[in-house]
């Protein structure tokens, strides 16, 4: 399947890493799935939010459930310059800046 999103640099939260190690997943098993534009756990609006996104550049989202039941998001804004994976918790401790510059504000 091809790349359908570009991440740009990637930041990934210490709460992801400690959340995938415990689980043995490698953080690049959903790093895929987001390029590929599978976005995970999102409601149908979301989800064509996203597809709508991927076309116009906009800001992406998406959720995933480990087996521990921790979710994690990945985020990639608008102009694909970055992508932040951490988990929705730490959404609340970003930066403002930087979650203005997520979010297209």
């Amino acid at each position: 399947m091809q790349t359908r999103v570009q991440p740009g640099c990637v930041f990934v939260s210490l709460g992801v890493l400690n959340a995938l190690s415990a689980v043995r997943v490698p953080l690049v098993h959903f790093l895929i799935r987001h390029m590929r534009g599978d976005w995970g756990r999102l409601s149908d609006e979301d989800w064509q939010r996203n597809e709508k996104a991927n076309v116009t550049g906009d800001y992406l989202l998406s959720s995933y459930v480990l087996s521990s039941g921790q979710k994690i998001w990945i985020q990639t804004t608008g102009g694909r310059s970055a992508t932040v994976v951490l988990l929705p918790a730490e959404d609340s401790k970003l930066e403002r800046s930087l979650s203005d510059t997520l979010h297209g504000r």
